[in-house]
């Protein structure tokens, strides 16, 4: 996963909503030095962090992520999810049950 990029589409997703660090920050319930380390890939996020972020900039994870991960040419997904580290494969389980939550399934 490449931090980097996620910091860089976060805030681009702040910027668009018209958010400082600070206000991002204090709704986000996290210091202004710990949005600045995200947003220049220095600092990973919590997934509790990672859906208030969604949450506060009213954008899903997939936004958040987008571009951030190379896929392997993979026959089902079931060989991706298995290609990815254990912390990965529990962020993509947790982004799963968001997203069935969401959608009522």
């Amino acid at each position: 996963m490449n931090q980097e990029i996620i910091g860089k589409n976060i805030k681009q997703k702040r910027e668009d909503a018209g958010l400082t660090q600070a206000d991002f920050a204090e709704r986000s319930d996290v210091s202004v030095v710990h949005i600045s380390h995200i947003e220049n890939g220095k600092a990973k996020m919590s997934q509790d962090l990672m859906l208030t972020m969604c949450h506060v900039l009213k954008c899903t994870p997939n936004d958040i992520f987008e571009g951030a991960y190379t896929w392997l040419a993979a026959d089902n997904d079931s060989q991706v999810e298995a290609s990815l580290n254990s912390d990965d494969q529990l962020l993509l389980q947790h982004i799963r049950a968001f997203l069935s939550k969401r959608h009522g399934e």
